[in-house]
């Protein structure tokens, strides 16, 4: 006797064969996976709408860009997972929590709701999807509330044990940047900063892009603000820098000031940080990490006990 699932799976092969061939020049989406009862398709992959912490929104192709077909999907159909735990456990977030932070990601962008959409039409990100995002996002969070269970405990002796073994992590680097800011005073700041942007990708020098479009004293001297302390700058414009090397520069950057775009000449380490400046951070990453544990391991157990079927 042939079982449900290899019946399922024979009658979904069928149709994602079907869906190989073209209408009018289309290809209609095709099934990439069987999760438990749920199917998969490559549209619902491609919609797939991270949303981090900090209110940073990007599409799925952003996000993935440099991962195969299969590690876009193996995220996907971790998502699929949560949500079917959800249901389980009866689990849901409602339309006020979801709209809740929708506004918070738009006042802290210092933008109206209009210009939130069409910044996420200019992403190419889909409204309806970017809210499901939140939704999943929040959903995942409850359930691993309730699924992963008690509180992480960390003593001030493992606190300070991480500190004595990672001596590097401590030490406080310095930036030496330069900036061309343009000031959310402005009616047009946010026009002014793409055309700044835009200027930097015809590889104009940034010298001379920020003589001329900066608001801050330092775009006479071509936008050089010298070298910055890691622990002095806000969270936006430090997450930014991360993401650079030395001779490039960002995207513009939102910030409650206004929009920043920032270049990354050199990194240079400092002294080392004391103990109790860094010792809530030290907390907070090693939470982070026992969580993130945790997290792995629950999502192993569903994994394992779960049909799950990759079709590409």
């Amino acid at each position: 006797m042939i079982r449900t699932r290899n019946i399922l799976s024979l009658i979904l092969s069928a149709f994602t064969l079907l869906c190989a061939f073209t209408v009018r020049g289309e290809v209609i989406d095709k099934i990439v996976a069987i999760v438990n009862d749920d199917i998969v398709t490559m549209g619902e992959v491609q919609k797939f709408v991270q949303v981090e912490k900090q209110g940073v929104f990007t599409s799925a192709d952003e996000y993935f860009r440099d991962m195969d077909m299969k590690d876009k999907l193996d995220g996907f159909i971790e998502n699929k997972l949560v949500q079917q735990q959800a249901k389980k456990m009866k689990l849901d977030v409602s339309d006020k929590e979801v709209e809740s932070v929708v506004d918070s990601i738009r006042k802290q962008n210092l933008i109206t709701e209009k210009e939130f959409r069409e910044r996420l039409e200019k992403e190419n990100i889909d409204y309806k999807s970017f809210v499901e995002g939140i939704r999943n996002n929040l959903l995942r969070s409850r359930v691993l509330g309730r699924a992963v269970g008690t509180t992480v405990v960390v003593s001030d002796a493992s606190v300070k044990e991480y500190y004595d073994k990672n001596p590097d992590q401590f030490r406080s680097e310095e930036f030496h940047l330069q900036q061309i800011f343009i000031s959310s005073r402005r009616e047009d700041a946010s026009t002014r900063a793409q055309a700044a942007f835009n200027e930097l990708q015809q590889e104009q020098p940034f010298e001379a892009v920020a003589r001329k479009y900066s608001d801050d004293p330092s775009g006479v001297r071509g936008g050089d603000i010298g070298f910055v302390k890691k622990e002095e700058l806000i969270p936006q414009l430090l997450q930014a820098i991360t993401l650079l090397m030395p001779g490039t520069s960002s995207h513009p950057i939102v910030t409650p000031y206004g929009y920043h775009i920032i270049k990354l000449l050199e990194v240079r380490q400092g002294e080392a940080v004391p103990f109790d400046v860094v010792k809530d951070a030290i907390k907070a990453r090693i939470i982070a990490q026992e969580t993130q544990k945790r997290y792995r391991e629950y999502i192993g157990k569903i994994r394992a006990s779960s049909y799950i079927e990759v079709k590409i």
